[in-house]
């Protein structure tokens, strides 16, 4: 048997897409106020979001109502990327792990297609073995040729660019993966759809 454990669908991920899309990421690059919560409630509803979290990494939920966590090293400021998990299955045995892959097979093109419905189409897409997998802009993107080969991660991506409305752009990337144990008869295993928003290369902050 399998469990989704986001309850979101696709149409969910292109309502955040949409809104994401329209984020002043000139605003949100630098992090959130320190000081009064107010402060931080008016800055988030300028993106449109509603701050759920208050220590270290700052979790926000979105117009959709999906949850967003802006990555900061635990700091909040400056915001690296904006992360977001979009679909999550998990079998509760061994015997379901098959069920696993042929899930992550069926679920992956719609989650694309509702990406590019918002985005346009992806600059790149393709799986782990792909012979033109792209080398990532920045290491924080997506793994190198070496750790994507032994760890067949990211197991599927899609990514795409964008001017955004400040001009400053972003790297949008939709990537699947797949737990180690799915590949083995020894534990259940799991796959996982996931949304990443990263400056555009060359203007990611130093940690």
């Amino acid at each position: 048997m399998l469990t989704e454990t986001t309850g979101r669908t696709a149409q969910d991920l292109a309502t955040e897409l949409a809104a994401l899309w329209e984020a002043d990421w000139a605003s949100v690059r630098p992090g959130p106020p320190w000081g009064p919560e107010r402060e931080l409630r008016e800055w988030c509803g300028r993106q449109g979001w509603e701050p759920l979290t208050f220590d270290r990494q700052l979790v926000v939920r979105g117009p959709s109502g999906n949850e967003l966590t802006l990555y900061s090293n635990g700091h909040w400021a400056p915001v690296f990327s904006v992360g977001h998990r979009a679909w999550h299955v998990k079998a509760d045995a061994v015997d379901a792990n098959g069920a696993v892959l042929a899930a992550a097979d069926e679920q992956w093109p719609a989650y694309v297609a509702a990406a590019a419905g918002v985005l346009g189409a992806p600059v790149w897409t393709g799986a782990w073995d792909a012979e033109d997998f792209p080398e990532p802009p920045d290491p924080a993107f997506w793994e190198d040729r070496e750790s994507r080969l032994r760890r067949r991660g990211p197991y599927r991506m899609a990514h795409w660019t964008t001017g955004g409305r400040d001009g400053a752009g972003a790297v949008f990337v939709l990537d699947q993966s797949v737990s180690f144990p799915t590949w083995t008869r020894d534990q259940p295993g799991g796959s996982m759809i996931s949304l990443s928003v990263y400056p555009a290369a060359g203007e990611r902050r130093a940690e």
